[in-house]
């Protein structure tokens, strides 16, 4: 599936030899004329402090699912329905597999992953998750 919006995960369909076929990037931002439609993408966990962000045919680029099991057990805030927020360690996931998105909120980028998190108290809460 080709790229429709800003703050989806994607990759190359067929990187180039030497490229790692593996490494994932966000869309950040579209660039549509209906000749040749571009995006601009910044590569994840590259360890760099500020990736750089290149531009590319979207052609090139799928949108790809995310295992959201490499959350658990790490400590996350969540966005709840009541609009609150909680902060935890990550016990489950709604899906196991997610076509991630991002977008920029108030306070930090909220997500469509769907978590339930344990506080410090023992309580409960479930909500998307936020990256602040």
């Amino acid at each position: 599936m080709k790229p429709t919006r800003q703050g989806q995960i994607v990759k190359f369909h067929t990187p180039l030899p030497g490229e790692n076929p593996n490494q994932l990037y966000v869309v950040t931002e579209l660039k549509i004329n209906g000749t040749r439609d571009r995006a601009d993408i910044q590569a994840l966990g590259t360890g760099l402090p500020f990736p750089g962000i290149n531009t590319v045919l979207l052609s090139d680029l799928e949108v790809v699912e995310v295992e959201t099991a490499d959350l658990l057990g790490h400590e996350v805030t969540v966005h709840k329905q009541d609009s609150s927020e909680a902060t935890g360690k990550v016990i489950s996931a709604k899906d196991s597999k997610i076509f991630l998105d991002l977008t920029k909120g108030e306070n930090g980028v909220e997500t469509n992953v769907w978590l339930t998190v344990v506080d410090a108290a023992g309580s409960q809460h479930s909500g998307s998750l936020v990256v602040k």
